[in-house]
């Protein structure tokens, strides 16, 4: 099993700096992209959804029916 470590900065430099040392340490090392770090993201939102919690669309209409009563 591999192991990640997930490094954020906002400074080029550094970033450049971090992987040319990882790489040198004999390390893989990607720079990931704003799709891939939001592909990341839904994926670990799909993954932590249990369709079980989830809303039905009907269960969903009556739940919205009944606030805009209450109002």
């Amino acid at each position: 099993m591999s192991h990640s470590i997930i490094i954020h900065t906002e400074n080029e430099e550094e970033l450049s700096l971090l992987e040319d040392f990882a790489k040198k340490m004999g390390f893989n090392a990607q720079i990931l992209s704003q799709d891939d770090k939001e592909d990341i993201g839904i994926a670990e939102a799909i993954k932590q959804n249990n369709p079980i919690e989830s809303l039905q669309l009907n269960e969903a209409i009556e739940y919205y029916k009944k606030l805009s009563k209450s109002k």
